[in-house]
C-alpha cells in the first residue's frame, strides 16, 4: 500500500522548479521501514541545507542592493505593522538609464528566486508533513507525530519560513522607489510569470497560424503549377535565385517555433539559458506566427514575381521590396510587431560581432553558431547586392527579364567576397572561443577554436580549387587542390561532428553512446539524432564546395538543395544543445539569470555584513544540531534521517 497519495505526487511534479529537482523531498522513494526515520532524517538534512543556502545567497544579493536586513524587532511585526517598516536602502549612483535598467532587472529576478524559495519551502514541508500522517495511519501510531514536531518543526524549514516573505516585502518596497513611486510599474516588474509545461494558446493567434499555414500551401502550389507550366524559365534563374536566402529564413524560423514547442514540452528552460526576460518573451505561438507571415509574403512576391502582367511593378523589383521588408521588420521602431525581441536579437548580433572585445555568453556563441548555417543567406544578400549594381538594367525596367547583363570585373571579385562570406561566420566563432579563453584561462575553449579552424581551412581550400578551375589551371594544380579540400574536409567533418556528439550534446561520455541523465523520452531519438547530423554535416562540407561554383547550373541546383538540409540539421543540433546546457544548470541548481551590475557600496560596509549573515547562519545550523542530537534518543526504534519518498 501506497503512502503518497497520486494527487499530491502529481502536484508535487507541477510545482517543482526544473532546476532544483534533485533537491526536493524524493517523495517516491520506499524505504524499509526499519529505515524509515533514518532516511527521512537524510532527506530533512538535504532539504534544510539546500533551503538554507538559498537563503544566505538571497541575503547576500539584497545586501548588494543596499537593502539593509529586517532587525529582530522588524522581524516580529506582522499584519498592518508592515505599513510602518522604514527601508533603509542605499541608492547607488546611476549614471545611465541602461545602469538603471540592470538594476531593475536584476531586482525582479531576485524578487522570483525568491518566489520560487517560498514554494520550495511549502512544498517540501507539507510532502514531509504528509509522509508523516500516512505513517501513523499505517500503524496507527503517533511516532509520526512525535518526529514532525522535534525534527520537522525545528529545523530551518519550519523556522525561517517567513523569512522570504520579508525580503520580497522589501524588494516591492525598493522597486517601487526605483520607479518613482508607480506601484503599478513596480508589480509588473516583479510579476511572478505562470510555472506550467505548457503555455496557455491563444486562440486568437492559434487562429492566424492556421490561416497562414493555409495560405502556405495554397501559394506553394500555385507556385509549383507556375513553374512546370512556364516554357521559358531559363531567363527567370537569375531573379528566382534571389529568393533562395529568404528561404532559409522563414525555414529557420518555423523550425526554431517547433523547436521551442519541443523545449517546453521537455522540461527545458530556454528562457534561462537564452537569459531572456521571464515575464515577456516570446512563445513557440509567437514564433509560427511570424514564420507563417513572412511565408506569405515570401510566397505572394514570388507569384508577382512570375506573373509580371498582374501587376504594374516592374517583376525585377519584387525580390527588392520583399528584403527591404524583412529590413523593416527587424529594424523596426515602433512598439510593434515584437520590437522588444527585434532590439533583443540586434543587441545580440552586435555582441556577436563585437566579440573580441566583450565577454561571450551563451546567447551569443548560440545566434553565432546559427549563423553558420545561414551562411547561404548571407550569399544570397551578396548575390542581390551584385544583382541590383550590375546586372539589372535600371533604364528600362519594364522591358523584362531579358534585360541582364554580365560584369565580367564582378564575377571575378564575386568569387573573393563569396570565400569570405563562408569564412565569416566560422571566423565570429573562432575570436569567441579565444575571448573565452582569455577570460577563463580555459584550455578547452582553444580545442573549440581549433575546431572552427578547420571551417576555415576547408572553405579556403574549396576556393583555391574552384579559382583553379575558372582559370583552368593544369590537371596538376587542380588535384592538389582538390587533395587538400579533400583531406581539410574530412578532418573538419571529423571534429565538429565529435564536438558536437560529445561537447555539444554531452554524449559519449559513460553510458554507452548515451549519457547517465535524458531529458527526451526515448532513446531512439538521440541515436537519429546522432546519424543525421553526421550525413547533414557531410552534405553540408560538400555544399561549401558546391556554393562557389557559379558557372555551374548542376551545382547551383545541388546547392539549393543542400542549404535547407544544413538548416534542418542546425535545428536538431539546437534541441540537444538546449538540453544540455539544460542539464548544466540543474547540476548549478540555477533557476534564474545571473546579474552583474555597478554597485557603488563601501567594500568594508558589503564584508561586514556579509560577515554577519555567515554568523548568523553557522549560529542557526549549530542550534539545529544540537535539537537534533538532544531529541535524538527520543525517537522510535530505527529513525535517524531522511530521503523522502515516503508510502507505508
Amino acid at each position: 500500500m501506497s503512502v503518497t497519495h497520486i494527487s499530491f505526487s502529481e502536484h508535487l511534479t507541477v510545482q517543482m522548479i526544473p532546476e532544483w529537482r534533485k533537491q526536493y523531498v524524493s517523495y517516491e522513494v520506499k524505504p524499509k521501514w526499519e529505515e524509515f526515520f533514518k532516511t527521512c532524517d537524510k532527506e530533512l538534512m538535504k532539504v534544510n541545507s539546500f533551503y538554507s543556502e538559498k537563503l544566505t545567497e538571497a541575503n547576500r544579493r539584497l545586501v548588494l542592493f543596499g537593502i539593509i536586513a529586517l532587525d529582530s524587532s522588524a522581524q516580529e511585526m506582522g499584519g498592518d505593522n508592515y505599513a510602518n517598516l522604514h527601508l533603509h536602502a542605499y541608492k547607488p549612483t546611476l549614471r545611465k538609464k541602461s545602469e538603471l535598467h540592470k538594476l531593475k532587472t536584476a531586482a525582479g529576478d531576485v524578487y522570483l528566486s525568491l518566489v520560487f524559495l517560498q514554494s520550495y519551502q511549502e512544498i517540501n514541508y507539507k510532502a514531509l508533513h504528509k509522509i508523516m500522517k500516512k505513517y501513523d495511519a499505517k500503524f496507527e501510531c503517533e511516532h509520526g507525530l512525535q518526529w514532525k514536531t522535534e525534527r520537522l518543526d525545528a529545523s530551518v524549514l519550519h523556522t525561517e519560513r517567513n523569512h522570504c516573505g520579508q525580503m520580497m516585502f522589501r524588494l516591492e518596497t525598493f522597486m517601487l522607489q526605483l520607479e518613482g513611486g508607480n506601484k503599478q510599474k513596480s508589480m509588473r516588474r516583479l510579476k511572478v510569470p505562470p510555472r506550467v509545461k505548457e503555455q496557455t494558446a491563444w486562440q486568437w493567434i492559434t487562429f492566424r497560424i492556421g490561416v497562414t499555414s493555409g495560405l502556405v500551401i495554397a501559394l506553394l502550389a500555385l507556385i509549383v503549377f507556375k513553374v512546370r507550366s512556364e516554357s521559358q524559365m531559363e531567363p527567370l534563374v537569375p531573379l528566382l535565385q534571389l529568393y533562395r536566402g529568404s528561404f532559409l529564413l522563414v525555414e529557420f524560423l518555423y523550425l526554431l517555433g517547433l523547436s521551442i514547442w519541443f523545449w517546453r514540452r521537455s522540461g527545458i528552460n530556454h528562457v534561462l539559458i537564452f537569459e531572456l526576460d521571464p515575464r515577456r518573451h516570446l512563445s513557440h505561438q509567437h514564433v509560427l506566427e511570424v514564420a507563417g507571415f513572412l511565408a506569405v509574403c515570401w510566397c505572394a512576391s514570388m507569384l508577382a514575381c512570375l506573373h509580371p502582367s498582374l501587376l504594374s511593378v516592374p517583376q525585377q523589383l519584387h525580390p527588392l521590396f520583399l528584403h527591404s521588408l524583412l529590413l523593416l521588420l527587424l529594424l523596426n521602431p515602433t512598439p510593434t510587431c515584437h520590437s522588444r525581441s527585434c532590439r533583443w536579437l540586434l543587441a545580440v548580433m552586435w555582441k556577436v560581432l563585437t566579440a573580441p572585445f566583450r565577454p561571450v555568453g551563451f546567447a551569443e556563441c548560440w545566434l553565432a553558431d546559427q549563423l553558420n548555417s545561414l551562411s547561404p543567406l548571407l550569399l544570397s544578400l551578396w548575390d542581390m547586392l551584385c544583382f541590383y549594381t550590375s546586372q539589372i538594367n535600371w533604364q528600362d525596367l519594364q522591358a523584362g527579364y531579358f534585360l541582364y547583363r554580365e560584369n565580367l570585373d564582378w564575377e571575378r571579385q564575386s568569387k573573393v567576397v563569396t570565400c569570405l562570406i563562408q569564412c565569416f561566420p566560422p571566423w565570429l566563432r573562432f575570436t569567441q572561443c579565444l575571448r573565452q579563453y582569455w577570460d577563463s584561462n580555459n584550455t578547452l575553449h582553444l580545442l573549440n577554436a581549433g575546431k572552427y579552424s578547420t571551417v576555415l581551412l576547408m572553405v579556403t581550400f574549396a576556393s583555391l580549387y574552384n579559382a583553379a578551375r575558372a582559370r583552368a589551371a593544369q590537371a596538376v594544380e587542380l588535384s592538389v587542390y582538390l587533395y587538400l579540400w579533400a583531406m581539410a574536409t574530412c578532418m573538419s567533418v571529423l571534429v565538429t561532428v565529435s564536438w558536437d556528439l560529445r561537447m555539444d550534446w554531452g554524449l559519449l561520455q559513460g553510458n554507452g553512446l548515451l549519457k547517465e541523465e535524458l531529458l527526451f523520452s526515448r532513446e531512439v531519438y538521440y541515436y537519429a539524432a546522432m546519424l543525421a547530423d553526421v550525413l547533414l554535416r557531410i552534405s553540408w562540407a560538400i555544399n561549401i564546395l558546391l556554393a562557389q561554383m557559379k558557372d555551374s547550373a548542376a551545382a547551383a541546383s545541388a546547392s539549393a538543395v543542400l542549404a535547407p538540409l544544413e538548416v534542418l540539421r542546425r535545428s536538431l543540433w539546437n534541441l540537444f544543445r538546449l538540453e544540455n546546457e539544460q542539464l548544466k544548470n540543474c547540476e548549478r541548481c540555477r533557476a534564474v539569470r545571473d546579474f552583474d551590475f555597478p554597485v557603488n557600496l563601501p567594500e568594508q560596509f558589503l564584508q561586514e555584513k556579509l560577515m554577519d549573515q555567515d554568523e548568523k547562519q553557522n549560529d542557526h545550523h549549530a542550534t539545529s544540531t544540537l535539537k537534533t542530537r538532544v531529541h535524538q534518543t527520543n525517537l522510535p526504534t530505527g529513525s535517524s534521517e531522511m530521503e523522502p519518498g515516503m508510502s507505508p
